[in-house]
């Protein structure tokens, strides 16, 4: 009872375009009304819950990222990803997917790709008269595979709440994400060539220009493989990976001589702006899963799941269509820190890993934000390719295509998932 009037209130609260956090914070504090719980504890759980060495990555990812954007380092990448990628049929485009991938291996968020290194692959586009919904699609696209590749603010953020290894999650993601992509990209292949598009042809490959391009970004090409190298190496832990990430993208900079006292000014300033909301998120919604685990919800809808359905694929497939819907409703955030402690001992009574369920939710819950009518992401690359939201879901429509399909192998081997964490850590039982 007391979880579905928190669920309730929550749901009527987002209708209203109650802001999340606020929602679920007014959610949890009726629930607990109801369960006479006594309010003079609840700041302390709030403060316990954000009060965790993992968290430490996510100041770090969001700095990191946020100086990688200010310093050049995206367009650089996005040069040297056009001379090597831009040889295959669907031109840029192509580029737009393989220099997202790129980037993933330096910032942990999505829409830090889609405002940063999506505003430099839109403006390229536009000059070489890709239509602009398009290219917003494109971009739209590929930013969601960004959270998958280490690092990853919402591997963290799942790692923290299922007490899931953040290590075993970030190797978890490496070849997951690179399917994704590669899926992504052979789709586009097919779209131009059936479309027979007069833009999206291949341009003619240099070497030179690919070692012009490699020389001028060396240092911003090689940053994916210090940070995943670190960890695999077993040099720092995740979270002192994100410093790492932190310190060499401020290097970077200053090696690059494009990172001023006014950049970097802005640069903090949003970094602090956007932890303390993640932070306020994790405390908040700590609140809302105290409540749910007291009330025995994931235990007995992993009962139920366990008595109907006996195949982990069969139950994660459903899993699959409810989080899709789930995320169409709640920003990626809010519903991870919501659903994977209700999902993941559903999950492991169907016998399903932890680290396997962990890509499969957070790629799930990222896709919800190129679908209405939540859809944030839409909002972001219309504003940055100047159409409509109206115009960029028309046209990434056929991008849901190649980007479930991914979802779907994922989540049918899990081997993809596992074997890298495995090799690395060794099996977990």
């Amino acid at each position: 009872m007391i979880t579905a009037t928190l669920l309730v209130v929550l749901v009527a609260l987002m209708a209203l375009r109650v802001p999340v956090s606020i929602a679920i914070g007014i959610a949890a504090l009726i629930a607990l009304l109801m369960a006479d719980f006594p309010l003079d504890v609840v700041p302390r759980m709030m403060t316990d819950s954000v009060d965790s060495y993992a968290l430490l990555a996510v100041p770090f990812f969001v700095l990191a990222g946020n100086l990688m954007n200010a310093t050049g380092i995206t367009e650089r990448i996005f040069d040297f990803a056009r001379a090597v990628f831009g040889t295959i049929r669907g031109g840029l485009a192509q580029v737009n997917v393989a220099a997202s991938m790129i980037f993933a291996g330096m910032s942990g968020a999505a829409l830090a790709d889609l405002g940063g290194l999506g505003a430099v692959e839109m403006r390229a586009m536009r000059r070489n008269d890709y239509p602009a919904d398009f290219s917003a699609a494109v971009t739209l696209a590929s930013c969601t595979i960004g959270p998958i590749i280490p690092p990853s603010i919402v591997l963290v953020v799942y790692g923290l709440t299922t007490e899931t290894s953040v290590g075993r999650l970030f190797l978890g993601g490496v070849v997951p994400g690179l399917v994704i992509g590669i899926v992504t990209m052979a789709f586009i292949s097919l779209y131009v060539r059936r479309k027979r598009t007069a833009w999206g042809q291949p341009e003619p490959l240099r070497f030179a220009n690919v070692w012009r391009t490699f020389r001028r970004g060396v240092l911003a090409l090689i940053s994916p493989a210090i940070i995943i190298g670190a960890i695999i190496g077993g040099i720092s832990t995740p979270s002192e990976v994100g410093a790492i990430a932190a310190a060499y993208a401020l290097m970077v900079g200053l090696i690059y001589r494009e990172l001023s006292w006014a950049r970097l000014k802005v640069c903090l300033i949003e970094s602090v702006t956007m932890t303390a909301v993640i932070m306020y998120l994790v405390a908040v919604s700590s609140i809302m899963g105290w409540v749910i685990t007291t009330e025995r919800v994931a235990h007995d809808a992993a009962a139920l799941i366990a008595t109907h359905i006996q195949s982990p694929l069969v139950g994660l497939l459903i899993l699959n269509v409810f989080l899709l819907v789930v995320g169409m409703f709640l920003e990626t955030l809010p519903a991870l820190l919501i659903m994977s402690s209700i999902l993941l001992p559903v999950t492991q009574a169907l016998g399903v890993d932890p680290v396997h369920f962990g890509i499969i939710i957070c790629f799930n819950l990222i896709l919800g934000i190129i679908t209405p009518p939540m859809g944030i992401g839409l909002f972001v690359a219309a504003r940055v390719a100047r159409v409509t939201p109206e115009q960029v879901l028309r046209a990434i429509l056929p991008f849901l295509v190649p980007l479930v399909a991914g979802l779907l192998v994922i989540t049918a081997f899990p081997q993809l998932t596992l074997w890298l964490p495995n090799l690395v850590f060794g099996p977990s039982y």
